[in-house]
């Protein structure tokens, strides 16, 4: 059902610190007509994950004023005259990835790496006579939003939105680390720095593929248990004092056959070399400033190591998607367990605040309530 009114309610970040985040109630498309492949969805669930604290923050050094948020699910309530991969009234999953679809990388099966879906950055929406750009080629934090349709991905109806909204980013980066870029086979070994959203999806992803020991680090203790659940094998409490990179080594003999640094540290990721066993994946799961550095011993990386950059889990939405999607419905991937909590546009501080403290999985923001 189309809106009665142009105007809507939305999130506008206007600086790079978290209180230069307001709420308005007069965001407009710039252009209500849509183009013959473009889609309008109802944002139905809108997840707030690690990136978007990020894109507050100013690392990914995004132009502002900015409708922020990219991790989203709706309902489809217009299509373009050209569009034929979802239809009105298809509850989807929205896509980062705005990929042209017909260039050698799209057609190879890498729609991530499109020179298209780099950046993105355009101004749909506007507040009076300010143009806004969005997020991600998203701006999720809004009522609404218009998108390319290669960015909507079907689902079954009965798929609660508030879960499937986490599949667009924390799920598929977790899951396709581990699935799409490591390639971890039965039997394999690894470790994974960090279980928060993301790191969660790793671990789920590495005991679905029957890895047989998954170590969980991080700082916060509750996590143990969120870790265990989803199928750590073991925890270390990465506390003053102790030393990772021996725990992990003294745990498998001699390093692991993965590890994944899910923090965007650049020092857990520089660690993850030496804790890595010759001829094992280092996986940079975790995206720190976008101008940092990653310093480390070349005698480590030249064991035959694979250090592998990891961009959205190395998605490819339109098949990936479906799968997890698939997965959660044959109750394979747990996905309600990791919404710790359900708010309103105006629980984005709530939500950045839980981010900070580690203590949960998901806050999920229900910008049409």
């Amino acid at each position: 059902m189309l809106r009665d009114t142009n105007e809507m309610q939305g999130l506008i970040l206007e600086g790079t610190t978290e209180d230069s985040v307001r709420l308005s109630d007069d965001i407009s498309h710039s252009n209500t007509d849509l183009a013959p492949r473009q889609v309008r969805v109802e944002i139905k669930a809108a997840g707030v994950c690690g990136s978007d604290l990020s894109c507050v923050h100013g690392k990914y050094y995004m132009p502002t004023p900015l409708v922020p948020g990219h991790e989203a699910a709706g309902v489809v309530v217009e299509v373009g005259a050209a569009v034929t991969y979802c239809a009105v009234g298809d509850h989807v999953i929205l896509s980062t990835f705005s990929n042209c679809g017909h260039c050698s990388d799209c057609e190879s099966g890498n729609p991530g790496n499109c020179a298209v879906s780099m950046g993105n950055l355009t101004q749909p929406y506007s507040e009076g006579d300010q143009a806004l750009y969005n997020f991600a080629g998203i701006g999720a934090f809004v009522q609404e939003t218009i998108v390319s349709e290669n960015q909507c991905i079907p689902i079954p109806a009965e798929m609660p939105l508030t879960s499937a909204a986490l599949i667009g980013c924390g799920v598929m980066t977790g899951t396709g680390a581990v699935f799409n870029r490591a390639n971890l086979q039965i039997g394999d070994t690894c470790v994974v720095i960090g279980a928060g959203g993301v790191g969660l999806n790793v671990i789920q992803a590495a005991k679905l593929c029957g890895a047989s020991q998954i170590i969980a680090v991080d700082r916060i203790p509750e996590k143990e248990a969120f870790a265990t659940d989803f199928g750590a094998t073991d925890f270390i409490l990465a506390d003053e004092g102790v030393d990772v990179i021996q725990e992990v080594i003294k745990m498998t003999g001699r390093g692991v056959d993965h590890a994944f640094e899910v923090v965007g540290s650049t020092k857990l990721l520089a660690d993850c070399l030496t804790m890595t066993r010759p001829g094992g994946n280092i996986c940079a799961v975790g995206v720190p400033d976008l101008t940092a550095e990653v310093t480390y011993g070349f005698q480590q990386l030249h064991q035959n190591k694979n250090l592998m950059g990891i961009r959205a889990g190395g998605a490819r939405p339109r098949k990936d998607f479906p799968m997890l999607a698939d997965l959660y419905m044959k109750g394979k991937l747990k996905l309600d367990e990791l919404v710790s909590n359900t708010a309103g546009l105006d629980g984005l501080q709530g939500a950045f605040d839980a981010i900070k403290e580690g203590k949960e999985a998901r806050t999920v923001l229900l910008p049409n309530g």
